[in-house]
């Protein structure tokens, strides 16, 4: 066994290779079917059939009168459709922010939600000799930093209700806010002047400027921004830096569908 099989579950690895006789060709299949094609034994296939199933990824059919039958369920048109989503807002996103990395002269960054996370999807790195480390798919908690609380304030309030019930939020230092009345404050604070603000929630001596992204249905898929060291970001620089994300965001937000 090499490294890479070391680092992998056996058991959901085994589980996963099952979806994979499900294609266009035949996108129905049988218990008995998959064990011979998989030799896997029937009884492993069939709690892993009915796994998948319990968590839509997989429905149940009759076909011509045969039992345990299965085709692949909605769950995956719901992951294909967020993914296709998050490609087209980064290809859509890109030219913009490029443009205000070369304007501002500041790292730009675009995230998404996660469930209960952000995630940084794009990255474009500024010119200057001192810059923060981020990098592509990294994770943040919602909480935390300009970018994911850009995202966060701009959801429902449903939503946040049940995001403060569900997650543990992560305390990066000392500046980061947890506190559910003080997080409903900056939320409310965002709400009303289109952008969120950082001063180090997730680095100490950074300053984090965000702006949410929305869609054609007016719902926020995502946040743009840009963070460096605090001595850069000075009040004389604030007005401008905001202005030049706020109408990139807007930008972005029109290309996607978003009219206001």
């Amino acid at each position: 066994m090499n490294d890479s099989d070391n680092s992998i579950n056996q058991s959901l690895d085994k589980a996963l290779s099952l979806l994979e006789y499900f294609t266009p060709e035949t996108p129905v299949r049988g218990l008995s079917e998959i064990s011979r094609l998989s030799a896997i034994p029937k009884a492993t296939v069939y709690r892993l059939l009915n796994t998948f199933e319990k968590n839509g990824y997989l429905i149940k059919v009759n076909t011509e009168g045969k039992q345990n039958q299965y085709k692949l369920g909605m769950k995956f048109l719901e992951l294909g459709t967020s993914a296709s989503e998050s490609i087209e807002l980064k290809e859509v996103a890109a030219p913009y922010m490029r443009k205000l990395r070369d304007t501002i002269n500041e790292d730009v960054q675009l995230a998404i939600r996660n469930k209960n996370q952000a995630i940084y999807i794009e990255k474009f790195v500024s010119k200057q000799p001192v810059r923060l480390y981020t990098k592509i798919g990294k994770t943040a908690s919602l909480n935390a930093g300009a970018c994911p609380r850009a995202i966060l304030s701009f959801l429902s309030d449903q939503e946040i209700k049940e995001i403060f019930k569900e997650s543990t939020f992560v305390k990066y230092t000392e500046n980061t806010i947890l506190e559910e009345d003080l997080l409903w404050e900056t939320i409310q604070k965002s709400r009303k002047t289109g952008y969120t603000i950082s001063f180090g929630e997730m680095e100490m001596h950074t300053v984090g400027i965000g702006v949410p992204i929305f869609d054609y249905s007016k719902k926020v898929i995502g946040a743009v921004s840009t963070a460096g060291p605090d001595q850069r970001f000075t009040k004389e620089e604030f007005p401008g830096i905001i202005k030049n994300i706020k109408e990139t965001a807007m930008k972005i937000s029109k290309d996607m569908g978003y009219r206001g």
